[in-house]
């Protein structure tokens, strides 16, 4: 598939932009991605490891939007593309901001209408993920950081390796990830890399992953 947008826009670190700067490898889409804020790095983050989600490029495009006569510039945060073909931009924003009558919240609002507008015009799905979307739990955000880490550095490409843990897994039903790295089925210390892998590629869930880890 060609993909409308492929070239993040460079910020610069200099500006409000730099503030909370993030810097991760994507198994995904195969470069180094950007952030500029923490927020918007856990939304990456949730990109990177939502097996429904197929490409996605975070800075991706300058839009102008004229409203009254005057000439607006918007940067969307990210573009994404997900499986089934969907193709969306989005823009991340703490909550609290949007709640606000402050200068800034007024400023948010403003250009989140201005990026509706510009999806209109275009043909484009345009969603508003804001911290109560992306944060779903206490540990979820650091869960996937741990999973999309270890998932960077293995990959199985044996299918006969994969189909004999996914039958027992399936099988079992239920487990904890002590209980496989005891049951001999994976190498030794490898247990949570491998099952990383499998979270990544959609095959796996953890049950309680956005409140708990050591349930799992």
């Amino acid at each position: 598939m060609n993909y409308k947008f492929t070239t993040p826009i460079k910020m610069p670190r200099g500006t409000h932009y730099g503030s909370n700067y993030w810097m991760f490898e994507s198994k995904k889409i195969h470069r180094c991605v950007t952030a500029y804020s923490n927020l918007e790095y856990e939304n990456l983050l949730t990109l990177e490891m939502n097996p429904e989600v197929e490409y996605y490029c975070e800075q991706p495009y300058s839009a102008t939007v004229f409203v009254g006569g005057k000439e607006y510039k918007t940067i969307f945060d990210v573009y994404v593309v997900y499986k089934n073909g969907r193709e969306e931009f989005q823009e991340i924003k703490y909550q609290q901001e949007l709640d606000s009558d402050s200068a800034k919240g007024k400023r948010s609002q403003k250009q989140i209408g201005i990026q509706k507008m510009w999806c209109i015009q275009n043909n484009f799905q345009y969603t508003l993920r804001t911290d109560n979307d992306i944060e779903k739990g206490q540990h979820f955000i650091r869960n996937l950081s741990v999973l999309s880490a270890k998932s960077r550095r293995f990959h199985v490409t044996s299918t006969e390796a994969d189909k004999a843990i996914i039958s027992y897994l399936s099988r079992l039903q239920k487990t904890t990830i002590g209980l496989l790295s005891e049951s001999g089925r994976f190498e030794p210390n490898k247990t949570l890399d491998y099952l990383s892998d499998l979270y990544y590629r959609g095959i796996i869930r953890f049950e309680d992953i956005c409140n708990d880890w050591s349930q799992q």
